[in-house]
């Protein structure tokens, strides 16, 4: 049996393996923060919002996140003491005020878009069509025109994902970061719902 449920539906344990597959999925990027999972686990625990934050549950097992973010809501807010009590020091002021930049001073979308900001799926269930699910409960749940996405240039699978579930390419920029951490560029997809 599977669902697709808010974090704030879930129990504690579903909760832990939803943040679980959230950071187990942005690994390669939030690994700059800390290579500690633990600490990454901490920091967005009490970071995701859980009204704007989902979960696919496979038999109770929480295997997929979907994170949407809308003109009324963002799915991320950094708890700035959590994180700092996790990272700490001189490194964890510089590490919160980057990451904190990074991951909320995106503009609102247009009232006409939804976008969905993290979309990760546990590595055992892949390929198993929870990808599909996630993206098609955010178009059906969306009162937007829209559906937007961003993907990383290098992560080829989840683009012809994204693809063959009707994105289209919108731009692709430059981000410093991104190419000197080799994950290539910010691609923006959109889907006309």
């Amino acid at each position: 049996m599977s669902e697709i449920k808010k974090l704030s539906e879930l129990g504690s344990n579903q909760l832990s393996q939803a943040v679980g597959v959230f950071v187990e999925g942005f690994y390669n990027i939030l690994s700059s923060i800390t290579k500690d999972k633990g600490k990454l686990h901490d920091i967005f625990k009490h970071s995701l919002n859980r009204n704007a934050n989902y979960a696919y549950l496979q038999n109770g097992q929480a295997v997929g996140f979907l994170g949407i973010r809308d003109s009324e809501s963002r799915p991320l807010k950094l708890n700035k003491e959590v994180f700092l009590a996790s990272v700490g020091g001189l490194a964890g002021k510089f590490a919160y005020k980057m990451t904190s930049s990074a991951l909320e001073n995106v503009p609102p979308p247009k009232p006409n878009e939804t976008y969905i900001d993290y979309l990760a799926i546990a590595p055992a269930h892949r390929g198993q069509g929870i990808g599909t699910k996630l993206i098609e409960y955010a178009k059906d749940s969306s009162q937007s025109e829209y559906l937007m996405i961003q993907v990383l240039s290098k992560n080829v699978g989840a683009k012809k994902l994204y693809e063959r579930r009707g994105f289209s390419t919108v731009e692709a920029k430059i981000n410093l970061l991104t190419m000197l951490k080799c994950f290539g560029r910010p691609i923006t997809m959109k889907m006309k719902i």
